[in-house]
């Protein structure tokens, strides 16, 4: 079962690819972006140790079970809905992203509120589902998808197209001072481990050291691709212009004895169960977190009512997101949760000291 463990963290590192976390790396390239991507790297990797310490000693558990006569309802109440909405507005900031991803490149002509009424319809069938199951899905897309996303990866870095001395410019900048910005953004891509907190009902024994040693090495090559390769492509001062760039940087890459010749459709084709099930996995946690304040007494209407809500937020928010900034809104939410992460892994762990004394 471990090995669902660093499957949930893989998927958080695909997803954010090419949703925001190149981006805002890019603007920050002259600005301490590499700095800043080992200083998240070590960040990421102490947060995800404490939190797997901490659910180890309830093997089997997911939060509700583990807190389920360890505190009063009004206040676990209070902690469950909270934490959902934590987890809610991460998944629909992906889908947010990636809706209008598909709306720039794929279907300009379709409504975005008509592409995010399909994705909820798959969405709201996964989310509904056991945990076990989730994870099977999540293993089958990822075993499927995983192979090909490597290939165009491969391919953008031995393309005669990528320039390596941007890249060597960009290195120049090594001892520049980090920002806190790009720390945020970067310690992102370890953010799935935080799911441990409903899947740990899985995990019966101690996370092994192999799968943290793993994530170290593919979260630095993860964060250090989606970095420098769409420098390399479109230049040290031409990257900053786009506001996807893997998107704009799949779209230099040709397959040439492929049947589809431009590696985009191939690229946003893969990326659509891929963040499809990056935001299931979000909003089972959110749903599960919210069955955890009325545990003893489920009943269907509750969790058609969460659905509801699920739904009416969302389409709420695809009608209204251009009304706003949403690299503002996405920046802000990114500082709040990582903010938000340290204190509830450092409160989870002292609660568990507090429990052993």
């Amino acid at each position: 079962m471990n090995r669902y463990f660093l499957y949930l963290v893989i998927l958080n590192m695909l997803t954010n690819v090419i949703i925001f976390v190149p981006n805002f790396l890019i603007q920050y390239r002259y600005d301490g972006a590499i700095m800043s991507i080992l200083i998240a790297t070590i960040s990421g990797m102490i947060l995800m140790y404490l939190d797997s310490i901490v659910f180890a000693r309830f093997p089997g558990k997911g939060l509700p079970e583990i807190i389920e006569n360890r505190m009063r309802v009004p206040f676990k109440i209070i902690l469950f809905v909270g934490f959902s909405l934590f987890w809610f507005t991460a998944g629909l900031i992906t889908l947010l992203g990636y809706i209008d991803i598909l709306h720039r490149f794929i279907n300009p002509d379709l409504p975005k509120v008509w592409l995010m009424v399909i994705f909820l319809a798959a969405i709201c069938f996964v989310i509904q589902l056991s945990t076990q199951k989730v994870v099977y899905l999540l293993e089958i897309i990822l075993l499927l998808n995983g192979p090909l996303v490597i290939f165009i990866f491969f391919k953008a870095i031995t393309s005669d197209y990528l320039n390596w001395d941007s890249i060597f410019e960009i290195g120049t900048h090594f001892f520049t001072p980090p920002k806190l910005t790009p720390i945020v953004v970067a310690s992102y891509v370890f953010s799935g481990y935080t799911n441990i907190i409903i899947f740990n009902r899985l995990f019966k024994e101690k996370i092994k050291s192999i799968n943290f040693a793993l994530i170290l090495g593919l979260s630095i090559l993860n964060l250090f691709t989606s970095f420098l390769v769409p420098i390399g492509f479109h230049g040290a001062d031409g990257a900053h212009e786009y506001m996807y760039p893997w998107i704009m940087t799949s779209d230099s890459i040709r397959l040439v004895y492929s049947p589809i010749e431009r590696a985009l459709f191939i690229f946003l084709m893969l990326y659509i169960s891929i963040t499809l099930l990056s935001v299931s996995v979000h909003w089972h946690v959110a749903f599960e977190l919210i069955k955890g304040s009325y545990i003893k007494k489920q009943s269907k209407k509750k969790n058609w009512l969460v659905f509801a809500c699920f739904i009416g937020f969302s389409i709420l928010a695809v009608l209204r997101i251009d009304l706003l900034k949403p690299e503002m809104v996405i920046k802000f939410w990114l500082i709040a949760r990582y903010f938000f992460e340290i204190i509830i892994v450092f409160c989870f762990f002292f609660f568990l000291r507090r429990r052993k004394a």
